[in-house]
């Protein structure tokens, strides 16, 4: 019961990096040193993530499609990408991340309304940890520092669509496809509150 068709996939919820914000990544990218067990995620593996599901049958994929296809279209707007950030710590770093600046509340306003639809239709809870959008830019294999030659800078991050993606693991690394799609526009979707 649960698993109609007996499919599963591994799913998540993210905002795709904007394609002029591709060349900013690959700047940071190059700033970091070369360190055994260093990955590089290539630009079809750069987002921000809203919402891990992790594996889930066909029923609870179809749920995560309708809570996309529910994120109100004006609910676009800017953030900014920019600063290193080292996932857990700086000193025992499996993550390198870029931290996103949401003065304007966009990550936050799309996190709470992707998070209480899937709380909601049963698909997964949130973390217990808090919301902290960023956008991974490699990862290591055996934690440890990570000192980037320069700092990353900062840029502007337009929020212009919120996806459903499928994650297939691959020995190349994980690849990504698009469930679902809402495209964004800046507006005013989460004011009344």
């Amino acid at each position: 019961m649960g698993d109609e068709g007996g499919g599963r996939q591994r799913l998540f919820v993210a905002v795709p990096l904007p394609e002029g914000l591709f060349e900013f990544v690959r700047a940071a990218q190059e700033s970091l040193p070369c360190l055994p067990g260093l990955r590089l995620m290539r630009e079809e593996q750069l987002h921000v993530t809203l919402a891990f599901i992790g594996e889930a049958p066909d029923s609870k994929a179809q749920a995560a499609r309708a809570v996309v296809r529910s994120v109100p279209e004006g609910t676009g707007g800017e953030a900014s990408i920019g600063g290193f950030l080292f996932l857990p710590s700086p000193g025992r770093a499996r993550v390198v991340a870029l931290n996103m600046l949401d003065d304007g509340g966009v990550f936050g306003r799309l996190y709470e309304h992707v998070m209480t639809g899937l709380e909601t239709a049963g698909v997964t809870e949130r973390e217990k940890r808090p919301f902290r959008p960023h956008l991974t830019i490699a990862r290591l294999r055996n934690p440890g520092p990570v000192q980037p030659r320069s700092e990353s800078g900062q840029a502007g991050f337009a929020v212009e669509s919120v996806c459903l993606y499928k994650s297939e693991l691959r020995r190349e690394g994980a690849v990504y496809s698009v469930l679902e799609r809402t495209v964004l526009t800046q507006g005013d979707g989460f004011e009344r509150g």
